[in-house]
């Protein structure tokens, strides 16, 4: 747990990166873990929703431009409970000494920021801090904490830009937190443009929810929303710089070409914008492109075909509702998308639509489906562009990177959170288990006539539900947070009266929620059930 303090603020939609921190987790008995990247790059932020879900006992303190040694052991004394402000060096080791006798991680964030006495100050603790006390220093710089050396003795790890970087499934994770729908295409496409730099991937998914956009031109939308004020805080960061590396972090944006791979790799290693990568080294992308917009193919500007197969079925693209033809040409798109790769042959759709029509009638009757489906699509965004969603050469299927259907992203969502929730991660299982949960807004289908191609899946979609909401009682329950978890199990005997267990319990005590008399807490109600 966190000593006594206050920890700076998040931006509400910002999501635990569970990989980074198991990463930190992993390696929390290695005396130091540098995390070395360049600014926005997500370092404060992973440490600020590590921390207060960290299993030890962990402090945590900002290291100011110029920060001096008794400024820094001011720090100290909040940072980790100590009985008061050390007066020296030696006298902070000894208070450490005297205060620290269980694992316990300190977090140092900007440690560059540090003046030379203290940099060399807090080279000294790692080696000479109690045995129980282990470091995460966070830097721009590699030079400035002379992580080569750490590293090369065995005594640090290493997270760099590299690691630090989104991946699909954060950037993914991120956009449903925000609001905003996304393909795998375009996911993928934002990672390439924002060079997964945190500063740039998340300002584009929250540019986009602002204005109730998709991801598709999110990136270019943001550039043109709030490339001004990057580019102030790209110019901020290079004041600390040395003069003839701002001249060639400038160039850059001005557009020149520097193949200097020396120059390069030195501006790395300070932070200063640059990537490594296994063939050299190049500027971040977003750097290049803050004097120019964007070239997009014409693919890139498409918008997602949006799917709502939760209650009544709705497609639509760009935000028009697709007019099917015939009843049928919506069934083929239901029955592709409940398929895991959105994929079948044309004999599949055969038997399962026209079980008992001659072989060649049936074909035929594909044909036509199939037909229908493109002029249906095409009427919004031109026959040139209906391969980017739908094909019939030689099976019949959903090109999956460009389609959002509610019925995919919950199963993912659940599968995520039985994984979250197998481990014990009650915060990162309750992020992905509320988005599920938000995105069941009815059975399956439940506008149409129950068909034995998906009816089976409709009760098993279902069961999932009410499984995802016993489990979000259960962990709001084991939070402390009785109002959600009594909340949650109101739901689940609505569905399945016969509940049992601590749902049966809970939902007792819901109406007393829903009339507004509950206790705020699990420690309230035990008083009270003790009373």
């Amino acid at each position: 747990m966190i000593r006594t303090q206050i920890l700076p603020r998040l931006a509400p939609s910002t999501v635990r990166r569970s990989r980074l921190e198991r990463w930190l987790s992993t390696h929390a008995a290695v005396p130091l873990r540098l995390i070395v990247a360049a600014p926005g790059s997500g370092k404060t932020t992973l440490l600020l929703k590590y921390l207060p879900n960290s299993v030890v006992d962990a402090g945590y303190c900002a290291i100011p431009p110029g920060c001096t040694p008794k400024a820094f052991f001011e720090t100290m004394e909040s940072a980790m409970a100590l009985s008061r402000v050390p007066s020296s060096y030696d006298d902070l080791v000894s208070l450490l000494y005297s205060g620290i006798f269980q694992p316990t991680e300190l977090v140092v964030d900007d440690v560059d920021n540090a003046s030379p006495e203290l940099l060399q100050m807090l080279r000294r603790l790692v080696e000479e801090a109690p045995e129980h006390l282990t470091f995460v220093y966070t830097s721009r710089s590699r030079e400035a904490i002379d992580a080569k050396t750490w590293i090369a003795r065995g005594l640090a790890v290493l997270c760099d830009h590299r690691r630090l970087a989104f991946d699909p499934a954060e950037t993914e994770l991120l956009a449903e937190a925000c609001g905003v729908p996304c393909t795998h295409l375009e996911i993928s496409r934002l990672l390439e443009e924002s060079d997964g730099w945190a500063i740039v991937l998340s300002g584009a998914v929250r540019a986009a929810a602002e204005d109730s956009r998709s991801l598709s031109d999110a990136y270019e939308h943001w550039r043109s929303r709030y490339g001004q004020l990057f580019t102030e805080f790209i110019g901020a960061e290079l004041e600390r710089a040395a003069e003839e590396d701002r001249a060639l972090v400038r160039s850059f944006i001005a557009g020149a070409t520097v193949d200097d791979q020396h120059r390069l790799a030195q501006l790395e290693a300070q932070g200063l914008f640059v990537l490594a990568e296994d063939d050299g080294y190049r500027p971040y992308r977003p750097l290049r492109q803050l004097r120019g917009r964007v070239r997009l193919s014409p693919s890139a500007r498409l918008s997602p075909l949006i799917v709502r197969m939760f209650g009544r079925f709705d497609a639509q693209i760009d935000g028009q509702e697709i007019n099917w033809i015939r009843r049928r040409d919506q069934q083929f798109i239901k029955y592709l998308l409940l398929k895991p790769t959105g994929s079948a042959t044309r004999a599949e759709l055969a038997g399962v639509f026209w079980p008992d029509a001659d072989r060649q009638l049936a074909a035929q009757s594909v044909r036509t489906a199939c037909s229908n489906i493109r002029k249906a699509i095409a009427a919004i965004v031109g026959y040139a562009c209906v391969d980017l969603y739908f094909r019939a050469d030689p099976d019949v299927s959903l090109d999956l990177t460009n389609v959002v259907a509610d019925v995919r992203r919950f199963t993912a969502h659940v599968a995520d959170g039985d994984a979250g929730f197998d481990r014990g991660d009650l915060q990162e299982t309750a992020v992905h288990y509320r988005a599920a949960e938000e995105l069941y807004s009815g059975r399956l289908l439940d506008g149409d006539v129950p068909e034995p191609w998906f009816e089976s899946t409709a009760l098993m979609l279902e069961e999932r539900h009410i499984i995802v909401l016993e489990r979000l009682a259960q962990t709001s329950f084991d939070e402390g947070d009785m109002k959600s978890a009594a909340d949650y199990a109101y739901r689940v005997q609505k569905l399945r009266p016969d509940a049992s267990g601590l749902v049966k319990m809970l939902g007792r005590i819901a109406p007393q929620y829903r009339a507004g008399d509950g206790p705020a807490s699990l420690e309230e109600h035990r008083r009270k059930r003790g009373a």
